[in-house]
């Protein structure tokens, strides 16, 4: 659609502060009143989002439709799909925002729960729904201690964010409203084309080379990569290892030339510069930021 935008942060920032690269929460209701209550239609290409509305009313507006939501209500939205808010007035609530990477690392043994995510879903929260209050009260949960800065507060996240994924999955088949999320070809080479990437787990290997593996041109793939997520799929492979890279550097025990040698970079000092243009930080830097001491 001409009017979608992508972002890697929030709506209209293309960065994202991730609390141990896993979660960020933000006051649902807060970009609207800076955008007299709309949010355009837009995407974003790495994470996984979900929208707690305490109350109020919004337009939720997904593909070619609209749909109207009176809190409290959930919303999950994953990524590349295009989503817009119009609300009705004052909105309340929190949006919990997850790494899409990061996620799919926590789910790689429970492959069908990722899959069941790969949509928009609305969730209305009422007596009798037992499994949409469980996944309100997780919610709140979360962003309790995500805004509180108590001890172990990041393995506290880990642990209710795995919860909230077991128990929004649970809840997706038993009750939802699935208002998008047709698969359709060029979904599913973009699917196949991030698993080769995971599987290979190699930055050596081209663009071309994985355009060969799924049958295709590498045009073919740049326009499946850009109509999806709009990035090239060059991009899309950096996103991935630099994402990789943050992971490995929360291991004490690797080193920076570890690191970079096993994700398939020849030299240390190309992947340190890449690192940092991507991230603004050198590898030590970035360890350092998060507690970690390394070499």
């Amino acid at each position: 659609m001409p009017d979608q935008r992508f972002y890697n942060g929030l709506y209209g920032t293309d960065s994202i502060e991730l609390a141990k690269g896993l979660v960020n929460v933000h006051p649902f209701g807060e970009i609207g009143r800076k955008h007299e209550g709309q949010v355009k239609r837009h995407a974003h290409n790495n994470l996984f989002q979900v929208f707690m509305m305490a109350s109020g009313t919004t337009e939720l507006h997904h593909a070619a439709s609209k749909t109207i939501l009176q809190g409290p209500a959930i919303i999950t939205v994953s990524k590349n799909h295009a989503h817009g808010f119009l609300h009705q007035g004052e909105v309340s609530g929190w949006i919990v925002s997850l790494s899409d990477t990061v996620l799919e690392h926590m789910l790689q043994r429970e492959a069908e729960v990722v899959y069941a995510m790969e949509a928009i879903h609305v969730f209305e929260v009422r007596e009798g729904n037992s499994g949409a209050l469980e996944v309100f009260d997780t919610l709140q949960k979360c962003v309790q201690e995500y805004n509180r800065q108590l001890p172990g507060r990041l393995l506290m996240l880990q642990h209710l964010v795995g919860q909230l994924l077991v128990q929004l999955y649970r809840l997706s088949l038993t009750t939802q409203q699935q208002v998008a999320g047709a698969d359709n070809a060029s979904k599913l080479y973009f699917r196949r084309f991030q698993q080769l990437i995971k599987q290979e787990h190699s930055y050596k290997m081209s663009v071309e080379e994985y355009a060969r593996h799924l049958h295709i041109s590498a045009g073919h793939l740049s326009r499946v990569c850009r109509s999806i997520a709009g990035k090239s799929p060059k991009d899309i492979i950096i996103d991935y290892f630099i994402t990789e890279a943050q992971l490995a550097l929360s291991d004490v025990e690797k080193t920076v030339s570890d690191i970079c040698y096993t994700l398939g970079f020849d030299d240390p000092a190309y992947f340190t510069r890449l690192f940092r243009k991507r991230t603004g930080l050198t590898p030590m830097a970035f360890r350092k930021k998060i507690g970690v001491k390394g070499s």
